[in-house]
């Protein structure tokens, strides 16, 4: 618009200097107006009006827009994406900073798949933000995370997260970051192939139920910095570390979740890790079915450690807090150890049947 104005005016004036031309009052007039109309065209102009309502795509670029970035730019607050099935291809990282819900037909059959460089979609804003029957994954070497939230309520129901690549000396990337002040429900999905499964950090406090993390490089579920929250009744098993760490200043609670077959401990607290650990199996870890090393004092009730390559309830360092009727049985070290000069309260806890010397085993 200024270009066209400006050509106009050019004009104008080149009407009036050009030698031997000299315009009527009717071309003047016509300039003039044309030039006002421009003008004011501009000023009112208004922006595009949001699509209300559900936006259906497919993933062939048939549905209502030919891409996921358009619709999600074009949605209005709140609107429902609905995909159909198939891979929907980013051409670069998505960011999401208004109120959006995406549904797919199904982990399996409804994907969105970038292979950009940090992340392949963000979620950002206060939301609500939500995803059901989708699946995320990275692909390609690129160093991403999956999907990041910053801050906002947030809803993940049967969703799978995969293909997050971690750079060499540096933190691991996940397959969900949940940060800043994130809040809200994951539940039902499947987070695997990742550096870290589900990362929880800075001051997050989400509801973490009845997901399956499988096959990180890492941990199935770390805490870190303030975070908090509460995750029950998980399946952390088969990773190359551990289950669930939590690290920092963390304190979630832990309750009925299955932490096996991980290559070092089902569930780890390190730093100034605390919170509580209630009910949950720690089985056929590589080392310790529970770990509680650096200052973390967590108070550990009711879990079942069993045979794990290590001890059943380890405790190091300056660790402390509880540990009481824990069933800790059939363990390769120790039922409970404790080393160095950690002074953890222990009562009311059954070890039986420990491979440890006497002098080993707390208990």
């Amino acid at each position: 618009m200024m270009k066209r104005r400006g050509l106009l005016l050019v004009c104008l004036v080149t009407i009036y200097f050009s030698p031997g031309c000299v315009p009527s009052p009717v071309d003047v007039n016509a300039t003039v107006t044309a030039i006002a109309a421009d003008v004011y065209a501009t000023q009112t102009a208004v922006p595009p009006t949001p699509t209300v309502g559900p936006i259906h795509l497919e993933a062939d670029g048939s549905g209502q827009y030919a891409t996921l970035a358009e619709a999600a730019r074009a949605a209005s607050e709140g609107a429902a994406l609905i995909l159909g099935p198939g891979s929907y291809r980013l051409a670069e990282s998505l960011e999401i900073n208004t109120s959006l819900h995406l549904v797919g037909a199904g982990m399996d059959q409804t994907e969105i798949v970038s292979k950009a460089e940090g992340y392949a979609v963000l979620f950002s804003g206060a939301g609500p933000f939500s995803a059901e029957g989708v699946a995320f994954r990275h692909q390609g070497q690129s160093v991403a995370d999956v999907v990041i939230v910053e801050g906002g309520a947030v809803s993940f129901v049967r969703c799978r997260f995969t293909g997050a690549v971690s750079g060499e000396g540096e933190d691991e990337r996940a397959g969900l970051w949940l940060r800043g002040a994130a809040s809200g429900l994951v539940q039902d999905c499947v987070v695997e192939g990742n550096g870290l499964g589900v990362r929880v950090s800075e001051q997050a406090q989400p509801a973490l139920k009845e997901n399956f993390c499988t096959h990180n490089g890492g941990a199935g579920i770390v805490y870190s910095d303030d975070a908090g929250g509460v995750a029950s009744r998980n399946e952390c098993s088969e990773n190359g570390v551990g289950g669930i760490v939590v690290a920092g200043r963390a304190g979630p609670v832990l309750e009925g979740n299955l932490c096996a077959d991980n290559g070092d401990t089902g569930i780890a607290y390190l730093d100034d890790g605390g919170g509580a650990a209630r009910q949950n199996e720690c089985l056929w870890n590589g080392l310790d079915g529970i770990s509680v090393g650096g200052r973390a004092s967590p108070t550990l009730t009711g879990n079942v450690c069993m045979d794990n390559g290590g001890a059943g309830i380890a405790y190091a360092d300056s660790a402390g807090g509880a540990a009481r009727q824990n069933e800790c049985a059939q363990n390769g070290r120790a039922g409970i150890f404790v080393a160095e000069t950690a002074a953890p309260d222990l009562g009311d806890n059954d070890c039986d049947v420990d491979a440890a010397a006497p002098e080993e085993a707390s208990q």
